[in-house]
């Protein structure tokens, strides 16, 4: 879980530039970050998980805060499915 204070906000994910570069709005200030290739796939990866535009900003580091840890409905999913599937191969449903 994390806390938030006067140093972290919540940032709204505004576009996705050609040169990497994301545009988040923080309060009334916008924020361009050039991103690497492998936080690219985190924001990306943190945008699906999170169903929404909304990114944890640190202020001070001017970074952000991601959550790229699966979505434990998409792992259950995948289980059933892998389970439905070992079932029809012994002639149950």
């Amino acid at each position: 879980m994390m806390l938030f204070n006067s140093r972290y906000e919540v940032g709204v994910f505004k576009s996705l530039g050609d040169n990497q570069e994301l545009v988040i709005e923080v309060g009334q200030q916008e924020y361009t970050l050039t991103l690497s290739d492998d936080e690219m796939a985190d924001v990306e990866q943190h945008l699906v998980n999170q169903e929404n535009l909304l990114i944890p900003f640190d202020k001070k580091s001017k970074q952000l805060m991601l959550n790229t840890d699966p979505n434990y409905e998409e792992e259950d999913m995948e289980e059933l499915m892998n389970i439905s599937e070992g079932g029809d191969a012994h002639g149950q449903k």
